[in-house]
Order: structure tokens, then C-alpha cells, then sequence
């Protein structure tokens, strides 16, 4: 990454700031950046193919050190022997197969934007359509707990005292008849030893 990303990049960097331009230095930047973006594109696609060979990684950086190193300038030669001859001669393919690839894009981009947009209009009103309903509803019920509330005290406070009495004495009764079931298994059991007994 440092050899053949980064040193480049400043070399680069400071054949562009000098005062006086050099044009040849710079052509020779442009040069390895072209091939570069070359490789970039064409390792997506070969990387699965041949990274399983000994020495991949050594080979690849050893041929980025030879495209910028001053010595070799393998930019220069790489771009005049193979990429010129090679652009050269499929141009004009190029050039109609990047108009239809730019027309194609702008119509999926324009009818994506299309879909995206009336879906979330759809998703927003119906959102808009649930929260405006979700209040009513909500004050809807609330009114009614506290109806029935307010009727359910308002009976009990206007309640009469005789059928208070009659509560009292009916909870008494109960009492009363689950002292009776308790007390009558104990009796059950007398009677059960007392034949046992006799026997």
C-alpha cells in the first residue's frame, strides 16, 4: 500500500507544486496513475483467480515499485507498448459502450428516484393517516374509563343503607356456612374411627 499507493501519490504531489513545471515528470505521474486504475480495475477480477500463487503479493508490489522507480520508468513503457497501442485500437468500442453505460445509468437512477420517491409519499401519508387517528382514539377510551368510573362511585356513594346491611348479612352467612364445612370432616372422621374402633 505504502510503495504503490501512498510514495506515488507524493511524488506526484510535488511534481505538481513545483514552480516550474515539468511537463515530462508529470506526464510521466499521468502515465502511472492510468495504469494503476488499470491494474485496480483488473486485480477485482484476478485476484480471485491467481492470489492463491506463491509470491503473489511479493510479484505485485515488486511491479509497482518497477512502474514508478526513476531507473526503470515502467509507467512510461507499460503505457506506450500495451495501453496506448491497446486504447488505440478499441476507441471507438469504448466510447459507444461508455455513452450507452451512462444513458442506462441515468434511466435506472431517474426510475429509482421515481419509485423511491412515491414510496416513501405512500409510507408518510399512511404514517400521517395512523398518528392523526391514534389521539381520537385514545381520548375516545380515556373518556369512557373515567365515565365508568365516575358512574361506579356515584352508584356506591348513593347506594342505599339497607342493601349495605343486606351485604353485610350476606357476607355474615357465608361465614357462617364455611365454619359449618370446616367443622363437618372433623365430625367425618369421628365417626370413621369410631366404626374402626367397634370393629
Amino acid at each position: 500500500m505504502a510503495f504503490g499507493y501512498v510514495y506515488p501519490a507524493y511524488e506526484c504531489y510535488k511534481i505538481v507544486e513545483r514552480s516550474p513545471l515539468e511537463i515530462l515528470q508529470l506526464l510521466f505521474w499521468c502515465h502511472f496513475w492510468i495504469i494503476v486504475a488499470m491494474l485496480t480495475v483488473l486485480e477485482k477480477v484476478g485476484d480471485p483467480l491467481i492470489s492463491w500463487l506463491p509470491l503473489y503479493n511479493e510479484a505485485k508490489l515488486a511491479f509497482f515499485i518497477y512502474l514508478w522507480h526513476p531507473k526503470t520508468k515502467g509507467a512510461a513503457s507499460m503505457f506506450d507498448f500495451v495501453l496506448r497501442p491497446f486504447i488505440a485500437k478499441h476507441e471507438a468500442k469504448i466510447d459507444h459502450y461508455l455513452v450507452e453505460l451512462s444513458t442506462k445509468t441515468a434511466d435506472i437512477a431517474t426510475l429509482f428516484w421515481h419509485k423511491t420517491t412515491s414510496c416513501s409519499q405512500t409510507t408518510l401519508l399512511d404514517l400521517l393517516h395512523n398518528v392523526s387517528s391514534l389521539p381520537t382514539s385514545q381520548t375516545h377510551r380515556r373518556n369512557q374509563n373515567l365515565k365508568d368510573e365516575t358512574e361506579l362511585a356515584a352508584a356506591e356513594a348513593t347506594e342505599p343503607v339497607s342493601t349495605m346491611e343486606n351485604r353485610v348479612a350476606d357476607d355474615s352467612k357465608k361465614k357462617v356456612s364455611f365454619d359449618e364445612l370446616s367443622t363437618k370432616p372433623k365430625r367425618r372422621k369421628r365417626r370413621f374411627s369410631s366404626l374402626f374402633c367397634a370393629k
